[in-house]
């Protein structure tokens, strides 16, 4: 980790919020709730504040990425009964963190739309703050390097792995990656390159910051992969398109040993912005075991 590393984690600001519902009725939901969850969260927020909408939902540039995650739970059941709790996360990124207070009214206002196809009536029972080390009541954002850890392994040789938490879309040749495990440097340009859109639209926009954090990124030795991936062809129907869109990627585990030490940090970045396509909806999502 170099000085723009530092001061990019720094500068970088992120809040997590927890939110805890409990369903009125039984129901039946999809097993990936992030596309239902995306569409709820998106008719609420228009619902209380059209300008949190728009930096939210609103059609930007092409390269311009949505500063916002909507993330379901890892609970995939489909059958839900009467007095049952769920919950979910909503991340917002750098300036982003400034419509705190319109998320909440939209959470509040959401339980009048109800979740899912059936529309579900829920009660909101709690939104907490996401920290590294506690759940806490309240707004409190913190900044990326509260995420990072100091203590990489020592030692020339290291072993890691990266657990799939949702579907990971990522490209190679501009094909979405299928079959095969991305390798760890190839892993490391897609942290890079999502840190920096988000961060140039709205956290900070220094060419020369960026190019020094290009020049840190590590070099890694020679290391080995063990791969347990699979992809999960999954769709979600759009009714802006009125056809079903694909929403696969990868899931499973994919092990990395040798001389990587120096990665872990620029992994743990990917960890909090998640990776590839389809954030918004929660893909991406992956948690980082060393």
């Amino acid at each position: 980790m170099g000085p723009a590393f530092h001061f990019l984690a720094k500068r970088f600001s992120l809040l997590k919020l927890r939110v805890y519902v409990q369903f009125q009725q039984g129901t039946e939901l999809p097993s990936f709730k992030g596309s239902m969850l995306h569409g709820w969260f998106g008719h609420a927020i228009k619902a209380v504040d059209e300008h949190a909408f728009f930096v939210l939902y609103g059609s930007h540039g092409n390269q311009q990425p949505k500063p916002y995650l909507v993330c379901p739970s890892d609970d995939l059941k489909t059958h839900w009964h009467k007095n049952e709790l769920y919950h979910f996360d909503i991340v917002l990124f750098g300036e982003a963190t400034q419509l705190a207070e319109s998320v909440l009214k939209a959470l509040q206002y959401g339980q009048k739309l109800g979740l899912g196809p059936k529309r579900t009536p829920f009660s909101l029972t709690c939104v907490c703050s996401v920290l590294p080390t506690q759940l806490k009541a309240g707004i409190h954002p913190t900044c990326l390097s509260e995420w990072l850890t100091e203590n990489a392994p020592a030692g020339p040789q290291t072993e890691i792995a990266i657990h799939y938490q949702t579907p990971i879309r990522v490209k190679s040749a501009g094909k979405i990656v299928k079959n095969k495990a991305p390798n760890l440097d190839e892993w490391l340009n897609h942290i890079i390159r999502r840190w920096r859109q988000l961060s140039t639209f709205w956290v900070v926009d220094s060419e020369e910051l960026f190019s020094q954090l290009y020049v840190e990124q590590p070099c890694l030795g020679d290391y080995e992969i063990s791969s347990h991936l699979y992809f999960e062809d999954w769709q979600r129907y759009s009714h802006k398109e009125r056809d079903n869109l694909p929403f696969g990627g990868l899931q499973g585990q994919v092990s990395y040993f040798g001389d990587i030490a120096t990665a872990i940090p620029w992994l743990a970045v990917g960890q909090q912005l998640h990776v590839g396509g389809k954030t918004t909806f929660g893909l991406g999502k992956y948690q980082l075991i060393t």
